[in-house]
């Protein structure tokens, strides 16, 4: 007996597929969240060059200089707290998605 339903691109069901269609938009999301975090990441990496530029000078840094890259350090900083906070807020919405087939399974099979 095939549970393949031709409303349902293959899955077996419909609320299975809409289920994966979900957790599919979700990983599109965590892709966004993945690249906030990359991003952030080279901006940081551009501070650390920053940083060494203003360490090998041959004057001091100015204050003015410090604060914007402070500023700079602490914007990126909250960018990967952002997408980290995105990223597993979209693991649980997964998992919670999952739990659904699989409770479903357990009575219906795919």
């Amino acid at each position: 007996m095939s549970y393949i339903n031709s409303n349902s691109n293959g899955w077996g069901n419909q609320h299975t597929n809409d289920v994966a269609n979900k957790v599919d938009h979700i990983a599109d999301k965590i892709q966004f969240a993945v690249d906030m975090v990359n991003n952030a990441a080279i901006s940081l990496e551009s501070a650390q060059q920053e940083l060494n530029a203003l360490a090998n000078a041959p004057y001091p840094p100015q204050s003015s200089q410090l604060s914007q890259l402070a500023s700079r350090i602490g914007t990126s900083k909250r960018q990967i707290d952002d997408g980290l906070a995105k990223i597993k807020e979209m693991a649980r919405t997964i998992d919670s998605e999952t739990d659904h087939i699989q409770t479903n399974n357990q009575h219906r099979g795919w």
